[in-house]
Order: C-alpha cells, then sequence, then structure tokens
C-alpha cells in the first residue's frame, strides 16, 4: 500500500502487482478511465480489440448478479453505452487493461482513492488520498434488472444476433437489447389479466423480423404459460419465411408466421389456435392506418388487451384546421407532430368508447426513434361477444366532437367500425 499523501510512478510491467494490493474483490466501490491513450496497445487476446476502440470514458462498478458479485464495465461511445460483465478480481480485463490504456482515471475503493494518469515519458503517475466513498450494500449497484439478463446465453437472442453464446450482448444490438427488455415490461403487465393454465391467443400485426414476438414466446414459456399460441403477422414472404425457419429451429412450435395485411387477416379454422379469438392483439409501428386497421381487429374480437405503438400518420396531416392553433399547423413540421398527437388521442378517445381503461406512456426513449408512444387498452371482465357502440352514445361524441374542434372528417377508423357493424346509427 501507498503511504496517505505519497506519488509513485509505475512502469506497464508493474502495474499488475500495483491492482494485486488493492484487494479489489473486497474494496472496490468504482472505477472510471477517461480518454484512451496515443499509446493504446491491448493485449492481443484482450476485450479492448474488439470494445474499447473509439470509447471515451470506462466506468466499472461491482454488482451483486444471479450468479454471485460481478464486475459491471460500461463502454460509453458518445450518447451510446454497452455493458459488460466479467468476474470481480484484479486482473480483470477492464480493470487491468483500463489502467494500462486510458489517459486517466481514478479508483476508488473503501481504503483509499487512486488517481492516475499516464506522463509523458510513458509512467503511470499515482496518487494516493483519503477515501471518499464506502462499499455499501451491493443491491444499490444492482444493474438494472432487465427481464433479459446479460452473462446468460438465450437461444433466440444468440439465433437472432443479439448475443453471442456466451450470453454477451453485441454493441451494435444494444440497443435492440434494451428495446426487447423494455417491451417485455410492457407484456408482462399486460399478461396479468390472463391466467397461466388458461388457454392464451395472441396475435402480433406486422411482425417484421420478430425479435419482439419471439422475445414474447421466450417470456411465456419461461413464466409458465402452458397453452398459449403465437401468430406472427407481415407482408413480406420472405421475412415470414425467415421467421418461420426460426421459429422451427428454436423449436418454438406453439409460434407461426403467416403473410398478409391486418385489414383482411381472419382467423382460419385450421389455424394452430383453433379457431379461438384472440385475447390480445400487439401491433407496434405498423404504418398510417394500418394501426386503425388492428385496432378494428381487436374490436371485432373484443379482446381484452391491445397494444399499439402508431408507427408515420398521415391521414390527418392535410386535414388539421383550428384557426386558434395556426401557429403550430401553419409549418410542415409542427403541423407533422400536432397531426400524430391528435390521432393518437383520437383512437385512445374511440377505445374509450367501446370501455376501455387507456392509457398513452413512452414505449421507448426518444434518443432510438421518435415513434415511441405505446398506447395500452385493458378491458376487465368484458362479455367476448361482438361488441358495438352507436353514434349518439356519449363515448363516441366525445370522439367525434375533439376531431371537430381539428377540422378532421370522417376517419378510416370510423368507417371501417361502421363497416364491421361496431359503430351504428
Amino acid at each position: 500500500m501507498l503511504n496517505m499523501t505519497a506519488k509513485i510512478s509505475l512502469r506497464p510491467e508493474q502495474l499488475q502487482s500495483f491492482l494485486d494490493s488493492l484487494d479489489v474483490a473486497e474494496t472496490l466501490v468504482y472505477a472510471v478511465f477517461s480518454r484512451l491513450r496515443d499509446a493504446y496497445a491491448p493485449a492481443e487476446d484482450s476485450l479492448f480489440i474488439r470494445q474499447a476502440e473509439g470509447c471515451q470514458k470506462l466506468k466499472l462498478r461491482p454488482v451483486a448478479l444471479k450468479g454471485g458479485i460481478q464486475l459491471q464495465a460500461e463502454f460509453q461511445f458518445g450518447p451510446k453505452t454497452f455493458h459488460q460483465q466479467y468476474p470481480l478480481a484484479s486482473d480483470a480485463p477492464p480493470l487491468a487493461e483500463g489502467l494500462r490504456n486510458f489517459a486517466e482515471g481514478t479508483i476508488f475503493t473503501s481504503r483509499a482513492d487512486y488517481q492516475f494518469h499516464w506522463t509523458a515519458a510513458g509512467l503511470c503517475q499515482i496518487a494516493e488520498k483519503p477515501p471518499t466513498k464506502s462499499r455499501s450494500s451491493l443491491s444499490h449497484n444492482r444493474q438494472k434488472a432487465y427481464l433479459l439478463s446479460e452473462g446468460e446465453a438465450i437461444p433466440f437472442l444468440v439465433e437472432l444476433g443479439v448475443m453471442d453464446t456466451n450470453g454477451r450482448v453485441s454493441q451494435k444490438r444494444y440497443d435492440k437489447f434494451r428495446q426487447i427488455n423494455k417491451y417485455l415490461e410492457f407484456a408482462e403487465d399486460a399478461l396479468r389479466h390472463f391466467p397461466k393454465d388458461k388457454p392464451l391467443y395472441i396475435v402480433d400485426f406486422g411482425s417484421g423480423k420478430a425479435y419482439l414476438t419471439f422475445a414474447l414466446y421466450h417470456y411465456l414459456i419461461d413464466r409458465g404459460y402452458s397453452q398459449f399460441q403465437v401468430t406472427g403477422l407481415d407482408l413480406k414472404d420472405d421475412v415470414v419465411a425467415f421467421c418461420n425457419d426460426t421459429a422451427r429451429r428454436l423449436g418454438y412450435d406453439r409460434l407461426h408466421f403467416e403473410v398478409g395485411d391486418i385489414a383482411n387477416f381472419q382467423i382460419d379454422e385450421g389455424s394452430p389456435a383453433s379457431a379461438r379469438r384472440p385475447d390480445m392483439i400487439i401491433s407496434l409501428h405498423a404504418c398510417d392506418i394500418a394501426t386503425d386497421a388492428a385496432l378494428v381487429k381487436g374490436l371485432q374480437w373484443g379482446c381484452p388487451v391491445i397494444l399499439a405503438v402508431p408507427c408515420c400518420q398521415h391521414e390527418f396531416f392535410h386535414q388539421l384546421k383550428a384557426p386558434a392553433m395556426d401557429p403550430i399547423i401553419r409549418y410542415g413540421v409542427t403541423r407533422d407532430k400536432q397531426a400524430t398527437l391528435v390521432t393518437d388521442a383520437s383512437r385512445a378517445l374511440m377505445l374509450r368508447a367501446f370501455g376501455y381503461a387507456v392509457e398513452m406512456v413512452e414505449f421507448i426513449t426518444m434518443e432510438h426513434t421518435p415513434k415511441n408512444v405505446l398506447i395500452r387498452a385493458y378491458r376487465e371482465g368484458a362479455d367476448r361477444r361482438e361488441l358495438f357502440i352507436n353514434i349518439k352514445d356519449s363515448g363516441y361524441r366525445a370522439y367525434r366532437e375533439f376531431l371537430d374542434l381539428w377540422g378532421v372528417g370522417p376517419t378510416y377508423l370510423e368507417l371501417e367500425l361502421a363497416r364491421a357493424g361496431l359503430l351504428k346509427d
């Protein structure tokens, strides 16, 4: 150990002995390293070969995970971050390589703080100072409790290239990993409406490459749902073929994908769901009126749960006409945003008219996509017979009066509900 006021200069080959003296498994609280050195030279088999190139800051802290205490490394690349776990030891790659390859930083332990920087002569100068941080319960340092954990290989994430076989999340797919976990948080809330031992049929409209559909299936299996079926629908033949092949490779025999559009989707008596009405529909980033088509289907089937994240919205853009709002709708960019808000608010009003409790919440943060509003609608204890409302009902009048304020005429949603016999004169 250094004396309390001492500074020492170490050669690269002496750094490991210094780290060993810290007893990091017992004392490490936090470490932060900044700016890769010009003399950046990772070991040949180092994680830095793949992960730290271009890294602006590296943060380390011990965390309590299911497998025990681990060292969590957070790599910062501009606004994005990447996390990885390692054994908590003095020779852990991010600790040893961090000290060797970053220009400056501080290692906080329960015994002392160690500030370091590299000199022009190629020496690491270290100053020991009294400790400023204590090692409180690691539960306070716990990694964000994702429903899908890092460090544990999850078959569908490996198959889709989000993880490797060691459970490491690809840096380029970390945003997708976060999105999947956020989605599963909402799915977890929705699935509380359904007993685990009863039949459950879910339809995912516009499933695309189905990262989230596969995640949902994995979650249902993991949480012990025993009688469920999931159908994914998409317009592209090649995407549907890929998803069905992936489902077969994973052994997901209660998941299948079909080619088709939302408005024309019908429950086939020969389908795996055996002609049951869906209990839950999901529509994520369906473009423009495709979201409305999904809502019509959900209302036709009397689905207890409807989850929708609308995407691009064009139907109201040219219709908006509200003199008092001219400063907003005069300009294309603000008109577009307002049209989106009016569209989503009107959808919520229509769902409420049909007896649903509706919430609109942020799906994922704006840095990932501006199309991030989740409409979630629940109908508790509802009769599953076909629903309908009358144009004189107060709920529908609230919908129509709201749109009249914005100069919006009959909508696709209204017309389709009327054609389906759900909106009556």
